[in-house]
């Protein structure tokens, strides 16, 4: 009985030996195949192609935030720009309570800003044209300009405009789909209303074939 136990304790350590054994193998194993796999998602990662991808990513992430920042750095400028003019003319009407008389002073220089703008860009107008034999035309402009024998005053050509838009006396050079030429706006009609003009011609003969059309002008000096 007493070899019987002692084998029975023999065949228990065996037991316990193989599962311990069989444990470590499983451990190794998994511990292999994790390494594989580590090791294949490092190789992965670092290829070309994939740091390629990475990069990429990156900068279309870093161009996004740019382009975001430059948005918000102009609305800021447009704030703080509107912020300006407000001030502006808050302490315009202080002044214009003040002084009375500063209203007109402050009048001049917004006239004075604004003609300064238009002297730098194009602008639309409907032209037509007109003779100095025009139906109750007289062949003097209303500025007193004799235009029976010629339609130039200077050099420049005539032009006929609405005085709220172009003041007599206003030089502009004016593009037409047939020529362009430097005028002065030394006459107005009752018909001319806006941003339209009349261009002096030879005669009524000469306006006909030329018709109506739009045409480009720029302001050169204002009287």
């Amino acid at each position: 009985m007493k070899n019987l136990g002692i084998l029975m304790n023999v065949y228990k350590i065996t037991f316990i030996l193989l599962l311990l054994f069989i444990l470590m193998n499983f451990t190794l194993e998994d511990k292999k195949l994790h390494k594989s796999s580590h090791n294949g998602e490092e190789l992965l990662q670092n290829s070309p192609k994939i740091k390629l991808e990475t990069s990429m990513k990156m900068i279309h992430s870093k161009a996004i935030t740019l382009r975001q920042e430059k948005l918000q750095i102009e609305k800021e400028k447009q704030r703080l720009k509107q912020e300006a003019m407000i001030r502006k003319e808050k302490i315009l009407l202080v002044e214009q309570s003040k002084n009375p008389s500063s209203k007109e002073k402050v009048q001049t220089i917004s006239n004075q800003e604004k003609q300064k703008q238009n002297t730098k860009k194009w602008m639309k107008f409907n032209a037509s044209y007109y003779g100095p034999d025009c139906k109750g035309c007289s062949g003097i402009t209303v500025t007193g300009i004799n235009v029976r024998e010629t339609n130039y005053y200077n050099g420049l050509r005539i032009v006929a405009v609405d005085p709220s838009v172009l003041p007599l006396g206003t030089i502009v050079e004016i593009k037409t789909p047939y020529e362009s030429f430097r005028a002065i706006s030394a006459d107005k009609g009752g018909a001319i209303k806006g941003y339209k003009l009349d261009i002096l011609v030879e005669s009524e003969e000469v306006a006909t074939k030329y018709g109506r059309h739009n045409v480009q002008v720029r302001i050169i000096q204002y009287p």
